[in-house]
């Protein structure tokens, strides 16, 4: 693998100012595109429940809450912080969704980038295309946390693969260090992250024997790589550790994931089998990539030998979970838009499979589609409006429905447990670090105002402490109104007075 990608001219270099003004082209393209792409979306307050968590979070980290420990959740403290970031730049929902467009866009500029040479300036606009238009496809058209990394994971990759192929000593440190820095900021938006990380960090390693020859480097090089790629993990253990809260840290991080109860096999199947309806056309065109690659010269074979691994180790980040919930998908269509792109510059079979590619998830779409957006705004607002002003000091307990409510109505919190299926989904019964029926039978002790349920969940429940919750519930509240949201129907309840 030391010599991986050893400069090779895959297209004439005749021209420089048009290639890189053709890039340039390509990457603002290919950002506009995400912008366009995801224009019908922007503003809908309820787009997804898990991005919803995460602003809220980030807007109460703005107010001191410290996550882990006022509010609950297991993913990485550099996601939220992440989301606090662009909370700054304005409250509602906005300011993260047009980030989140740049940064897919970006990706798609990246994907463009690492296979402009073997696929050419038509088949490198397809991938990053073709990433963008099957994101929409699973979840991935909002703010979900892949959404995020896939661009530093992609970034790092393009940096390993300039290293590799790098006679230049000095260069190499800078991208391989470049590349660890990278993946390492993308584990802190999300663990699974680590796997690709990893794999970067091995092929660099083993690289660096031909920049620093002698027995002992290899080890220091090894080393001094993890150190990068751990750095920003480090920083967020020592920082907890000087907060003194390193036990609700490491417990939330590192060890209730672990806890779950698995999910129910069929589940499984059912999840695996609609997974593998988008990433199959990718593999598709991933296998006719590499066919087509093996029959040009060596060091592009190489080149689909660093992809195959990359594939490999995304795939290792997808299963390592185990539930996979079909936004874990997200992170695959980076290195499998990366291998198919070779394919698409060679006519006919290539732009019949690139064409096929974009118009399998643009047929499906339903592009334009505001009239969604337009209907949730008009839901979430007509469920607040069902909060009454003094749940900002009463409190408000959601055991079902959009966490966007917390933070439009600015409720306060009587448990660190918002989200919630960490209350009533079976999964999460013995993971959350306490008993669930405990924790809601000590929620009602503490008499929050408003209550937020559904009493025919799509979804399973956790039986006992759902029980609890009804039972206490309709002993002491009051139900003021319900409204439906995307084929659920969630009640407000309001405390009883007393007499």
């Amino acid at each position: 693998m030391a010599t991986i990608l050893a400069r090779a001219p895959y297209e004439s270099s005749t021209n420089v100012l048009t290639r890189i003004s053709t890039g340039a082209w390509i990457t603002l393209g290919l950002i506009v595109a995400a912008v366009v792409l995801r224009l019908p979306h922007f503003g809908d307050p309820a787009f997804d429940i898990d991005e919803e968590f995460y602003l809220l979070v980030g807007d109460r980290m703005l107010h001191g809450a410290i996550p882990y420990v006022y509010i609950w959740d297991r993913k990485p403290i550099g996601l939220f912080l992440l989301y606090a970031g662009m909370r700054l730049l304005g409250d509602g929902v906005l300011p993260y969704q047009i980030i989140a467009a740049l940064f897919a866009g970006g990706t798609a500029a990246v994907i463009a980038a690492i296979v402009r040479r073997p696929a050419g300036w038509l088949g490198s606009a397809g991938a990053g295309l073709a990433y963008l238009l099957w994101l929409e496809t699973i979840d991935g058209g909002g703010g979900q946390s892949p959404v995020f990394y896939n661009l530093l994971v992609a970034a790092a990759g393009w940096a390993t693969l300039r290293a590799i192929e790098t006679a230049d000593s000095r260069r190499f440190r800078t991208l391989a260090f470049a590349a660890m820095a990278l993946a390492g900021l993308a584990i802190q938006i999300k663990y699974t992250a680590l796997f690709e990380g990893a794999y970067f960090g091995l092929l660099l390693a083993w690289t660096s024997r031909r920049h620093s020859p002698g027995i002992l480097q290899p080890a220091a090089w090894t080393t001094a790589l993890a150190a990068t790629a751990l750095a920003p993990t480090t920083a967020a253990v020592l920082g907890y550790a000087a907060l003194g809260q390193l036990d609700a840290f490491w417990f939330a991080n590192f060890v209730s994931i672990f806890r779950r109860a698995p999910t129910p096999s069929g589940e499984i199947h059912y999840r695996l089998g609609v997974i593998a309806m988008h990433v199959l056309p990718f593999a598709v065109c991933a296998v006719a990539g590499a066919w087509e690659l093996g029959r040009r010269t060596e060091p592009e074979s190489r080149w689909r030998l660093f992809v195959g691994g990359w594939i490999v180790a995304a795939l290792a980040g997808f299963f390592s979970i185990g539930a996979l919930y079909v936004h874990y998908a997200l992170p695959l269509f980076v290195p499998f838009a990366i291998a198919a792109a070779p394919i698409f510059r060679k006519a006919p079979v290539g732009t019949v499979l690139m064409g096929a590619m974009l118009w399998m998830p643009a047929g499906n779409l339903g592009y334009p589609d505001f009239a969604t957006t337009a209907r949730s705004q008009r839901q979430i607002a007509a469920l607040a409006a069902l909060i009454p002003p003094q749940v900002k000091t009463g409190c408000m307990q959601m055991f079902a429905g959009p966490p966007a409510l917390y933070r439009i109505s600015g409720a306060c919190f009587v448990s660190r447990f918002v989200f919630p299926d960490h209350l009533v989904g079976p999964r999460d019964a013995g993971a959350i670090g306490l008993d669930q029926t405990a924790e809601v039978e000590r929620i009602f002790r503490a008499n929050p105002l408003v209550i937020v349920s559904d009493d025919a969940p799509h979804d399973p429940v956790s039986k006992p402490s759902y029980a609890m919750m009804r039972r206490l519930r309709d002993a002491n509240y009051d139900r003021t109104g319900s409204v439906t949201i995307r084929g659920s129907t969630y009640d407000v309840w309001l405390r009883r007075q007393r007499v």
